[in-house]
C-alpha cells in the first residue's frame, strides 16, 4: 500500500479540495453500488420464498445496524483516525455484497444486509472528515458534497443495475462488490488521513463502546438534542415519501415502473445539484439556520399535496420542492452540529446525528405505510408535510440558538 501524506491541521486549499474530491468519489461509488443492488432485493427475496414480512425485516435491519453502529464507529474514528474507518466500511460493504450474492437462505440475506448497514454507518465518519478539512465558512458546502455524492450514486445505481439485471439477479450484486472493492483500493491510494489521534490516548474497546450504551440518553439529553430532533423529523418526512412513492404514483398519476424511476432520478439530480453546487454559494450569505428553515418550508409545501395534485406538471413541481428542501436542510443540519461540536468529538456526535436519521428511516416508513393503508394516499403525504412543519417549529426554540 503506498504511503499517503496526511493532511495537516491547517491544510492548503489545494489539499482540502483534492481530499474532498477523493472523499466525494469514495462515497459516490459506495452508494452507486448500493443503488445497483437495492431495487432487486424484493425479487431476490421472493426467489427464496421470503414473504412480505421477511422483506420488511431485510430492509429494516440495514437502518437498525446503522442506528446502532454510527456513534460507535464515529467514536473509534476520533481515536484512531478517519481513514481506517472509511476503509473498513468499504471492505465490509464489499464483503456484504459477496454474501448477498451467494446467499441461499433468508438468514444469510439478513446477515448480508446487517453487515452493509453497519458499514454504511461510516457516513458520519465521512462527515467528520469534512469537518476536519474545512473551515466553518465552507463546512456546509463540504457536507453538501457528501449529500450530492449520495444522491448521484443512488440515482445512477438503479439504472446500471437495471441493465445488468437482465443477465441474472446475481450479476448486479457481484458488479457492486467489484466496484466497492475497486473503490477501496482507490481510497487506499489517494485518501489521506484528516485527523491525527492523540498519541497519549489509550485505546480501550470498552470505552469506545460507550456511545452504544448511552445512545438513548445522548439522543434525548444531549445539548444538541434539538438539532438531532430536527434531523430526525426531516428524515422521517422524506422516508415517508420513499416508502410509498412507488405505490402512490402509479395509483394516482398512472406512471409505470420506468416512469417512477424517472421521477426519482429527476428528484435525485435536483437534490445533487442543490447540495453540490447551490448550497455552498448560498450558505455563506444566509447561514445554516436560515437554509434549514427554508428547506423545511419547501419540504412541507412539496410533500403535503403530492398525492392530490391536479396535473403531472404540478407533480414535477412538488418533487422539485421536496428535493430542494431536503437538499438544503440535511447538510445544513450536519454542518451546524459540526460547528457546535469540539474537534475531538466530531465523529461521535455526527454519529449520534446519523443514528437519529437511521431511527427515522425505521419509523417513517412504518408510520407512512399505516397512514396510507388506513386513511388513503393523501394522509401519508399530508402527515409528512406536518412533520416537516414540526421540524420548522423546532428551529424557533433552543435548537436554533444552542
Amino acid at each position: 500500500m503506498p504511503n499517503v501524506e496526511p493532511l495537516t491541521a491547517a491544510p492548503s486549499t489545494e489539499k482540502r479540495r483534492a481530499a474532498l474530491i477523493v472523499l466525494f468519489l469514495t462515497v459516490f461509488i459506495d452508494l452507486l453500488g448500493f443503488g445497483i443492488v437495492i431495487p432487486f432485493l424484493p425479487l431476490y427475496a421472493e426467489r427464496m420464498h421470503v414473504g412480505a414480512l421477511g422483506i420488511g425485516l431485510v430492509l429494516s435491519v440495514y437502518s437498525l445496524m446503522q442506528f446502532l453502529c454510527a456513534p460507535v464507529l464515529g467514536r473509534i474514528s476520533d481515536h484512531v483516525g478517519r481513514r481506517p474507518i472509511i476503509m473498513l466500511g468499504l471492505l465490509g460493504s464489499a464483503a456484504g455484497y459477496m454474501i448477498y450474492g451467494f446467499a441461499t437462505s433468508f438468514a444469510w440475506l439478513l446477515f448480508s444486509r446487517a453487515i452493509h448497514g453497519a458499514c454504511a454507518a461510516t457516513v458520519s465518519t465521512a462527515q467528520a472528515y469534512v469537518a476536519d478539512t474545512t473551515d466553518e465558512s465552507n463546512r456546509a458546502h463540504g457536507m453538501g458534497m457528501i449529500g450530492a455524492a449520495f444522491g448521484l450514486g443512488f440515482v445512477l445505481g438503479p439504472a446500471i443495475g437495471g441493465l445488468l439485471g437482465h443477465a441474472s439477479l446475481r450479476t448486479p450484486v457481484f458488479f457492486a462488490a467489484a466496484l466497492t472493492f475497486g473503490n477501496l483500493i482507490f481510497a487506499a491510494m489517494r485518501l489521506p488521513e484528516s485527523h491525527q489521534p492523540d498519541p497519549d490516548a489509550r485505546f480501550q474497546l470498552a470505552h469506545l463502546a460507550q456511545p452504544l450504551r448511552t445512545l438513548p440518553r445522548q439522543l434525548l439529553g444531549h445539548r444538541l438534542t434539538g438539532l438531532f430532533t430536527i434531523a430526525f423529523l426531516a428524515t422521517f418526512a422524506i422516508a415517508a415519501l420513499e416508502a410509498t412513492f412507488a405505490i402512490m404514483v402509479p395509483a394516482i398519476y398512472g406512471y409505470g415502473p420506468s416512469g417512477v424511476g424517472g421521477l426519482l432520478a429527476y428528484a435525485g439530480l435536483i437534490q445533487a445539484l442543490v447540495q453540490g453546487y447551490l448550497l455552498g454559494k448560498i450558505v455563506k450569505r444566509t447561514g445554516e439556520l436560515t437554509l434549514i428553515r427554508a428547506g423545511m418550508i419547501a419540504l412541507a409545501i412539496g410533500l403535503a399535496p403530492m398525492a392530490s395534485l391536479s396535473s403531472h406538471a404540478m407533480l414535477f413541481v412538488a418533487l422539485a420542492l421536496v428535493a430542494i428542501g431536503y437538499g438544503f436542510a440535511s447538510p445544513s443540519i450536519a454542518s451546524l452540529i459540526s460547528r457546535r461540536t469540539e474537534r475531538r468529538l466530531q465523529g461521535e456526535v455526527l454519529g449520534i446525528n446519523q443514528s437519529a436519521q437511521s431511527l427515522a428511516r425505521i419509523c417513517g416508513p412504518i408510520a407512512a405505510g399505516l397512514a396510507y393503508q388506513t386513511f388513503g394516499p393523501a394522509a401519508a403525504y399530508v402527515g409528512g408535510g406536518l412533520v416537516a412543519l414540526c421540524a420548522l417549529a423546532m428551529t424557533r426554540g433552543d435548537a436554533g440558538s444552542t
